[in-house]
Parts: C-alpha cells; structure tokens; sequence
C-alpha cells in the first residue's frame, strides 16, 4: 500500500511539474523510487492493485522520454535507471520501448552529461538481461547491434580550434563509450563480433598518439586485449600467441631505436629477436617510419618513443591477466628477456660503482641522453607493474625464475631508488612474493636487500615527529625559500596519507614474518623492532613476538616486544589469544552429609565440552585405598564415648570438597584418649573427591609412604591438647620435629576433612638422643 502511495505521488510531481524543473528533483525522485519494491507493482497480474497508477507513471516516462526539451529527456533517462535496477525482470521484459527511445536519443544534439547518462542508462539494461535467456533473446540480441553501431559514430573526432587553427581533437564522449564496451563485449562477444576490425582502428590510432592521456590509453589497450575473445575458439588461442609475440617484437625494435645511444652488454636469451647492428644517424631524431608488428604507426623522437615502449608494455601487461576461454602458451622467456634489457639501462651516477655504469656513443649527444635519462623512471615503472602482475597471477608457478625476477627489481631498486614511485612499486611486489618464496634459494644480494630495508625503515621514519623546533622549507608568494612552521599534525597526516608510506607500512610485518634470518641482519632487526614499537604498528610488533630472531644454538638475539604489544593492542583477539592462552579448568564436585537430603555428588563441568568422566575402575581403587586407611587410623586409637554435641555434625548444608571441617578447643579438651567417633564415622562417610590424572602418580606414592610410615609405629598413641601443653613445658622434653607429623588421610592440594590434622608422635626427643 505504502508503495502504491509512493508511485502515485511521484507520478502526481511528474506531471504537474514544469519540464524545465524536473532535472531539479530528477534524484529525489530516482532515490524515492529506489526505496519502492517496484517489482511487486509492475508484475503483469492484471489482480495488481497499483495497475492504474503504473500505466499513468509509465506513460508519463514515455512522454518525457519523447519530449523536444532535453530536460525531459534527462528526468526520462534517470528514472528509468532507477526503475530497472529495482524492478526486476518484469521490468527489463518491458523495456524495449525505452531503450529504442534512448537509442533515438544519442543522436540528438544534446549535452556531453546528458549523453553518458543515456549511455550509462542502456548499457545497464543489457547488463541486467544477462542470466535470463529469454530476456538476452527478445531483448540484448536485437538491441545490442543499433547501440554499438551508434557508439561507433560517437567516437568520431570533432573539429575544433587550437592555437586559432582548425584541428580535430578526441570526442568527449570517448572514454565513456570505451568503458560501455569493455563491460559487454566479455558477455556479448559474438554480437561484438562484427565490429571487431573497426573497433581495433579506432583503438590503434588513439595508442598512436603519443598526447592521448593515460586514461583512455588504459581504456583501449583494455578492448584491444578483450577483443581477441571474439575470435572462433578454435583460433583465438593462437590469436592471443601472436599478439603476445608480436607486442614484444615492437618493444624490442622500439628499444633498439630509443636506446642507440646506449652501448648496451646485455646479451638476449630469446633468439627470435636480433638486435640492429650498424651504425645509427646520431643527426637526427630515432624514429620508427612504418608499422610495427603490433599494427602501431611511425613515432620520431625519444618522447614519442619512450610513450610508445610504455603502451607496449602496459598492453603485454593486460594481455597476460585477461582471462581466456582455452589454455594459451605465455612467452616468460621472452617477457624476462624484455624486462631485463630495459631495467638494466639506468641513470650514470645512480650506482657508487663506477665499474657498473653505462656507456655511451661519443657520437651521441647531450640532449639525447638527457631525455632518455629523464623518461627513464616511467619505463621502469612500466616494467615493474608487469612484474608484479605476473607474480599476482602466476604465483607458485614462477618459482623457477622467481630468482631471474627479484635480482632484476633489486637492480633497479638500487640504481632508481631515489625515486618514491620505483621504491613503492619494488615494495609492492616484495609485499606479495614473501609470502610465496624462500628468499634464502633465490640467490639475491644480501646487500642490497639489507638496503631495501633500511629505506624501507627510512620512508616509515617520515611518519614520525619531527624534532622540536624543526622547520620546513615553504615557498613564499614571491618564489624565494623562505621557513615557515608548519603544523605538525597536518605534516604527519600527509605523510602518513602518502601511497609510499602506505605500502612500507605493509611491507615491514611482510619483511619481519617470512624473511629468513640470514637474509636480515641484526642491526636491521632491531630497527625494524625499534620503529614498530614507535609507530605502534601492532602487525609488525606480532609478527616480531612470534617470529623472533634466533641465533645458531637456537636462543633469541633480540629482546621481545611482548609488553609493548600488550599495552598497544591489549583488546585483539590475537594479543588476548597470545597472552593468555585458554588452559583446562580444575574439576570439583559438591558433597553432602549423610543427613543432607541430596547424597550424591553434583559434577561442575567444564566450559570448553573437552572435559570427560574419570575412570571408574581408578576411582574405585582409590575410594578403597583411601576407606582402608581410615579403618587403620580408627583402630589405632582407643575409642570413647561421643562427648561432642549432635548438633554439632547434624549439619544438612553441602560442602565443597576443598572445604575443611573445623575442629574447636573445647573439643579436643573434652577428649582424653581420643578423637571422636562421630568424627570418624563422618570422616569415613565422606567420599573422596575423584583426583585430576595429573595427580594420580603424587597421590599414589603419597599414599605407599603413609603406609610404610604407619608401619613402623608399634605403639601409636594420641594425645589431648593438655598433655601437649605439659610436655611441652617440662624441661627434658620437646615437642616432636615436623619429620614425626604423618597424615592419615591422602595429601591433597585442599584440607577436605578432619583426618588431615597430624598425629603427634611422643617419642623420644632429637636433642636429648644427641645430648646422651
């Protein structure tokens, strides 16, 4: 009810609105509709109760989406977005009305936004048909074909005035109609599959131009990779071979003309390529006249060649993470060998070893070399991102050239490293291998992984505090360096912000968990300890608790940082589980007298459910060991008439068995030859508690000492609380040493009775045997 309300409420502003002001609530609207269950209203159930205020509100879209003024055609267009992503396939089945008007629409002179909402709009209709066989046949099949013939005539350069001459620039709707494709041509190859050839010259000429930028260069190389996927099955694993060989057959041509200043002494693996030999016209600029392999047309100078060997590799790099119908052979050699060749061209000065710096032609001249020395950093980048898209992708299956890979990014770490974006891509991809490798059979320089760290540990030392009274460099108004104090917390936040902090902030705990001793030393340890205590980086401070460094003889080298992740994540679930493991609870039972009503033992089990029953046939054998010795002790003693009180032992309260029964002054006077019979007689109703296996082995050899100690007494005699007090006065005399004091009841970690108070020996006295 509530939503039929909602509907004839919208429906009531659309109409009465003036068109001009609809595009003012257009999203007050979609959101009001968004919050409707659309698909119980528009079901074809002729019983609907909404079916009247459904046909007035699709009428009105209609309307508005055939109105001369482009604001009705925006609300139309909004709308019907929202309607389709809530309505349902109810919704999409009738929907073909609206995506021919929208259709009709791109081809009207309307705004730039306007247009990519239609675009939007309709590509999310054909998205929404997928899963639903009858909607892709009456729906996405006939439709499909008009929308991309239209988005074809949509990328058509426009004519404009640069610099006040005539010129064609790029269409603004370029990357928009790029982004529609890239979403239904993995769905829809085969309907694509027409516009293919057309698609891949409009792709190549945007990858031609070295001032495309960078997001719609990502956007074509992304459909020139996709599109391989409609080609038969048949052929597309061999079309998806040669494009491979083909990208690095230009890149490998593109450096032979970019890098001809360059006396290169790398030596190719891949005997496919053979590299230029002659000698080069250093008059003019390295140029390529004709088509490469790849379909891509002449460049002239190192700009335009350094863009072209970034498209290329940026293009191997997508080409290789796009998923294929069948199993495609992927050149790593050949890829290594590229990556190779263009990490090991590095900056002169770079390396304090002079004996590994380049060479250079002495025909080449300055200019030359100070521009490929500039473009230099962005073609490494390049290299490195394809590096660690292998390494995400391929995984475990790299482990035989893992080694190859990670000497050639800490080349380039140690030659580029003054560069924050190739110190942020080289600890990308160390942050994703650790986990996978042993850097210990890889064969790396341990020195210069030993400086990796100690940047990696530099850059996390920005996000510390500056010392007190430090200012920063700050540009005035008029160009001149000036110092200026610059708020502390905005400094760190930026820092802290900063991609490069953020991916050493993750490589650090990486560093710490899975790299082998033998590849960190120990002053390095200790820093990155030092600087997880500083940061408080609790994943660093556990893997450093967990993971400690240990010597040859098995002993930690380095203090532990288990108190400073104690307080610093006190409330994880891993520090708690770390500090304070879950141990076994100790079992107890609840006895009673015998006047009590309830006779049995009630058993306190355990909150983890590990905790069983005992052993009966153990529980019988000590209940008769323990029932044996309290008959011997009651032998022993010379039996009295009870002189105690019954209400004294009437007592119906349970007790716990780690409970001791009391015994006052006034009873023990009372008694001149012995203990009590009612106390024996309700120490020998008690049961036993049942001991913990823990404690059977100290129970039952406490129990063989007992025994044999009660042995060798041939007279035992018991004494009142009296004549303990008149021996111990007289002068000859001593009360005994604590080597006499036996119990008759077995030791236990609890006084349970009244048999644990000792019997006192009135033998002769140590010192008087030693005085005679």
């Amino acid at each position: 009810m509530q939503d039929e309300t909602a509907l004839r409420a919208i429906t009531t502003r659309l109409t009465t609105t003036p068109v001009d002001h609809l595009p003012r609530i257009a999203s007050f609207l979609a959101t009001a509709l968004a919050q409707c269950q659309l698909e119980d209203q528009f079901s074809d159930s002729k019983k609907a109760a909404s079916s009247v205020t459904v046909h007035k509100f699709k009428a009105r879209i209609t309307s508005l989406l055939q109105d001369r003024n482009a604001a009705g055609r925006l609300t139309a267009a909004t709308l019907i977005k929202a309607i389709v992503d809530k309505g349902g396939p109810n919704v999409l089945a009738n929907s073909e009305g609206w995506i021919k008007g929208l259709l009709s629409c791109l081809n009207k002179p309307d705004p730039v936004d306007v247009k990519k909402i239609y675009l939007a709009t309709i590509t999310r209709i054909f998205l929404l048909t997928q899963g639903h066989p009858t909607l892709l046949r009456e729906v996405t099949s006939p439709l499909l074909p008009p929308f991309v013939t239209s988005c074809l005539g949509l990328i058509r350069p426009v004519k404009a005035e640069v610099a006040g001459n005539p010129a064609e620039v790029a269409n603004p709707l370029l990357d928009s109609v790029l982004q529609c494709c890239n979403q239904l041509l993995p769905l829809h190859a085969t309907l694509f599959r027409p516009f293919v050839a057309r698609f891949k010259l409009v792709c190549q000429s945007l990858l031609e131009v070295s001032g495309t930028s960078a997001a719609i260069r990502k956007l074509a190389i992304k459909l020139m990779c996709l599109s391989i996927s409609c080609a038969p099955k048949t052929s597309a694993s061999h079309e998806w071979t040669q494009t491979a060989a083909s990208i690095i057959i230009s890149a490998q041509a593109t450096a032979d003309k970019l890098f001809r200043a360059v006396i290169e002494e790398h030596e190719p693996n891949d005997t496919t390529h053979q590299r230029a030999l002659g000698k080069h016209n250093f008059s003019k600029e390295p140029r390529i006249a004709d088509k490469d392999e790849s379909g891509l047309d002449s460049w002239t100078g190192i700009y335009e060649g350094s863009v072209r060997l970034i498209t290329l590799v940026d293009w191997l790099c997508d080409l290789i993470s796009m998923k294929t119908p069948l199993s495609v052979t992927v050149p790593l050699g050949s890829i290594l060998d590229l990556t190779s060749r263009l990490l090991a061209v590095t900056p002169p000065g770079s390396k304090s070893n002079a004996a590994t710096a380049l060479r250079y032609h002495n025909e080449a001249n300055r200019d030359e070399k100070e521009q490929l020395w500039l473009n230099l950093p962005q073609i490494h980048l390049s290299c490195l991102r394809l590096l660690r898209r292998m390494t995400g992708i391929y995984g475990s299956s790299l482990l035989s050239v893992g080694g190859a890979m990670l000497s050639q990014t800490l080349d380039v770490f140690e030659a580029m490293s003054r560069h924050e974006t190739i110190r942020q891509a080289v600890y990308m991809i160390f942050s994703d291998v650790l986990a996978s490798v042993d850097l210990s059979e890889m064969g790396l320089n341990k020195k210069v992984f030993s400086y990796l760290i100690e940047l990696c540990c530099n850059d996390l030392q920005s996000g510390l505090l500056p010392p007190s009274g430090a200012t920063r460099p700050d540009t005035t108004k008029d160009g001149f360096l000036g110092t200026r104090t610059v708020p502390t917390t905005d400094y760190l936040s930026l820092r802290r912000q900063s991609r490069l902090y953020r991916t050493a902030w993750e490589l650090l705990p990486q560093i710490i968990t899975h790299c082998p001793s033998s590849m960190i030393s120990r002053q390095s340890r200790i820093e990155m300890d030092r600087l997880s205590i500083i940061l408080d980086h609790t994943d660093a401070m556990l893997a450093s608790v967990m993971r400690p460094m240990l010597s040859g003889k098995g002993k930690a080298t380095t203090a532990s940082l288990t108190p400073f992740l104690a307080r610093s994540a006190a409330d994880r679930i891993t520090v708690e589980a770390l500090l304070r493991p879950r141990t076994s609870v100790a079992r107890t039972f609840a006895l009673s007298f015998p006047g009590s009503e309830n006779h049995e033992p009630e058993a306190i089990h355990e909150q983890n459910g590990e905790q069983g029953d005992e052993d009966p046939g153990i529980s019988s054998k000590l209940e008769d060991s323990f029932d044996a010795m309290n008959d011997t002790a009651e032998s022993k003693q010379q039996t009295t008439k009870d002189t105690t009180s019954p209400a004294e032992h009437g007592n119906d309260e349970e007790m716990l068995e780690s409970t001791t029964k009391k015994r006052t002054l006034d009873a023990i006077e009372g008694s001149d030859a012995g203990g009590s019979p009612t106390d024996s007689q309700t120490s020998a109703s008690r049961e036993v508690k049942i001991p913990r296996l823990d404690e059977k082995e100290k129970q039952e050899s406490d129990l063989q000492r007992s025994q044999m100690n009660n042995m060798h007494i041939e007279e035992p005699r018991t004494s009142t609380f009296a004549e303990v007090v008149n021996r111990a006065s007289a002068p000859n005399e001593a009360l005994p040493s604590e080597k006499t004091i036996r119990t008759a009841a077995p030791i236990d970690a609890s006084d349970s009775d009244d048999s644990e108070i000792p019997e006192i020996d009135l033998g002769f006295d140590t010192d008087e045997e030693e005085s005679e």
